[in-house]
């Protein structure tokens, strides 16, 4: 059997297209395309002439067969994820001979990241999340005197995920663009700034401001009220 390649990267959200041949024309009964792990194989699509084409229900919409060709079977999907990375095996189901297969392996590369915070009473938690391929790192621009730390999960497919988390104490000294998460791989790199009191504190001291002159106006209305009534008096 000869895969189209024996490794195939795209970037997440392309398609991916994955194709095996047989050297020589076999009688072939039913082709089967089959994700590979560590522990199993689960098979994700089948196709003879008897039954047609099976894909399985977490693909469905997603990868379809290509070609319908029993000694050279295409599978294509649609929209990648990081998911999807890993390798495959194209298993063609030969009489009398028996069983065949190829190995191709898909890398979808990508990076996902996020940063939020939170403030409770005289320290600030700031959280930058990244999950990608190749391995992402995160750096934090200012750390304020304080050492991140970080957690880092390998998953079979490769894809890394990684949390830093930042604690930093006063963080009234922090202002608007002062704490940036930056997130990078060899494909690509995101800047987080985490924004605190950015837009809330001019919105709060507006509130406050109009809040007073509302009371102030309405305690004149009352006080030049009481005088109109006691002249009448």
């Amino acid at each position: 059997v000869v895969p189209q390649a024996e490794e195939i990267q795209v970037r997440v959200g392309d398609h991916a297209p994955l194709s095996c041949a047989l050297t020589e024309p076999m009688d072939v009964v039913q082709v089967t395309w089959q994700k590979g792990s560590e522990k199993s194989h689960k098979n994700i699509a089948t196709y003879s002439k008897l039954k047609g084409l099976k894909i399985h229900k977490s693909y469905q919409d997603r990868m379809n067969f290509t070609s319908l060709e029993l000694n050279e079977t295409s599978i294509t999907f649609w929209d990648t994820t990081m998911d999807d990375s890993g390798c495959y095996l194209c298993l063609f189901n030969t009489f009398p001979s028996g069983s065949v297969s190829g190995r191709t392996c898909l890398s979808v590369f990508g990076l996902n990241a996020s940063v939020h915070y939170n403030v409770s009473e005289d320290h600030l938690t700031a959280v930058c999340s990244a999950v990608g391929f190749p391995e992402p790192t995160i750096t934090w621009n200012n750390l304020f005197g304080s050492a991140p730390t970080q957690e880092v999960v390998s998953h079979a497919s490769g894809v890394v995920s990684i949390t830093s988390t930042l604690q930093v104490h006063n963080p009234q000294r922090i202002g608007a663009q002062d704490l940036v998460c930056r997130v990078n791989n060899t494909n690509e790199m995101r800047v987080l700034p985490v924004k605190i009191n950015g837009e809330e504190g001019p919105s709060l001291l507006w509130l406050v401001i109009i809040a007073v002159i509302v009371i102030v106006v309405v305690a004149v209305c009352l006080l030049f009220w009481r005088k109109k009534i006691c002249r009448r008096c």
